[in-house]
């Protein structure tokens, strides 16, 4: 016996479970609704820098690059992959935002910046508190996109 997992459009589902149920020898062994992982990624996105932004937690426009390079490290687990400076610019325009910085002030504070999270240290800067508000960064970015999935998953689960 085998089993085969099919992803199917809202729209086309009952029509889809009609046709199974006309072949003999194929049961249905569960059904449930799928999570479109991009858009609720995004959303998440949209939560977290929202949230930094209302908070003041961006003081320079560099501390993108801190979400940027949280991401290319695999900190935050729902990304594939690099991303370019001007990918990730590209990225937060798609998500609607705004006042984005240029890829030469992520690319500074990219190459300014040694070691790996959390354990990051900085060839600008010695001062133990800039140091710290720079990795709080990313640590308040994790938390807002954290909320915003558990919200996402308690949506779900209410159903």
């Amino acid at each position: 016996m085998r089993q085969i997992i099919l992803e199917v459009e809202d729209s086309y589902f009952d029509k889809f479970m009609g046709m199974v149920e006309m072949c003999h020898g194929v049961k249905v062994v569960s059904t449930h609704d799928s999570v479109d992982t991009r858009n609720d990624r995004d959303s998440c996105v949209v939560y977290a820098i929202n949230s930094l932004r209302n908070d003041g937690v961006f003081r320079y426009s560099f501390d993108y690059a801190w979400i940027m390079m949280a991401i290319n490290e695999g900190v935050i687990e729902d990304f594939e992959g690099e991303m370019s400076l001007q990918g990730f610019i590209d990225y937060l325009k798609e998500l609607g935002f705004n006042n984005l910085p240029c890829r030469t002030s992520l690319y500074n504070a990219y190459s300014k910046t040694l070691d790996s999270f959390p354990e990051w240290t900085f060839i600008d800067v010695k001062d133990a508190g800039e140091i710290l508000r720079r990795k709080n960064v990313v640590k308040q970015f994790l938390s807002a996109y954290g909320v915003a999935k558990r919200g996402i998953v308690n949506k779900m689960l209410n159903k």
